[in-house]
């Protein structure tokens, strides 16, 4: 074996290692990412144009957890099994928030309990959840 052929040996094994590394970094953050940011659904995809031009279809957004919410706070709730990306207009006297896509004309029908928010909105990726859009479209369209 030439001094050549150990360096490139030794090269590949570092280059391994450190892919290994970043993997399980990446594993961890992923599985702890709801702990860290304090919500049950950390990570959503906007899947309509509803929040357009804020948002747009396929944006993967970084949701955190907040104890509460105000006007204008991009966030992410639930209906049912349905996640919803829209603005808080305001707060309703009986607690619960009246939202608005932004590209929708009128607020949405349903008004979220601070427990239905999962969080607000604080990073943006761009167009980063357009392949799980894909998958789900080909595994989950039904004519």
């Amino acid at each position: 074996m030439t001094e050549g052929d150990e360096s490139r040996g030794k090269k590949d094994r570092l280059e391994n290692l450190l892919f290994i590394t970043i993997l399980a970094v990446f594993i961890l953050l992923f599985f702890f990412l709801h702990s860290l940011l304090n919500t049950s659904v950390p990570l959503a995809v906007v899947s309509s144009w509803s929040m357009e031009p804020t948002l747009h279809v396929g944006d993967l957004v970084i949701v955190q957890g907040q104890s509460h919410y105000k006007p204008g706070d991009i966030v992410v709730y639930t209906t049912g099994k349905a996640l919803v990306v829209h603005r808080i207009v305001k707060q309703l006297e009986d607690g619960t928030f009246l939202t608005k896509g932004d590209a929708n004309v009128f607020a949405d029908a349903i008004h979220p309990s601070l427990a239905q928010i999962k969080g607000k909105v604080i990073l943006v990726i761009p167009y980063f959840g357009t392949l799980k859009l894909i998958i789900e479209k080909i595994l989950f369209h039904h004519v």
